[in-house]
């Protein structure tokens, strides 16, 4: 495919995996609301490793099997976008991906509620909403 070098989501860089996932003015909005919504006061990641090092981080703003899931949602939703815009010519707000991000991290925690380690989730996603 010819597919130019810049980013699908802002056009303002080269499109790498650094700059789509974390950097991007588009994934820094979605990352700012997952964020806020989990209780963390800095908006965005700079590097890969700082993303990849809070994601194994144990702190006590939240559970790691929650942040495991949101940045698995989160990264799914920026790729997903960013495909929407590249071959469908549709796209989102931060603010309307963020919703679908919400509504799977709500999905995912009904449907395993029995499971131990899920049973605090909800409370802990839903407490900055």
């Amino acid at each position: 495919m010819n597919i130019a070098p810049s980013c699908c989501l802002c056009d303002a860089a080269v499109e790498d995996r650094t700059h789509l996932f974390l950097n991007c003015e588009i994934s820094e909005g979605i990352w700012g609301l997952v964020l806020s919504r989990l209780g963390y006061s800095f908006r965005a990641f700079h590097t890969w490793t700082s993303f990849t090092e809070w994601v194994a981080l144990r702190d006590a703003v939240t559970s790691r099997t929650l942040k495991k899931m949101v940045a698995q949602a989160t990264i799914y939703s920026i790729w997903t976008e960013r495909n929407n815009r590249l071959h469908v010519g549709e796209s989102r707000s931060p603010a309307t991906i963020f919703m679908f991000i919400d509504h799977f991290i709500k999905d995912v925690i009904l449907g395993k509620r029995k499971l131990k380690k899920f049973q605090p989730l909800m409370q802990l996603w839903i407490r900055y909403e």
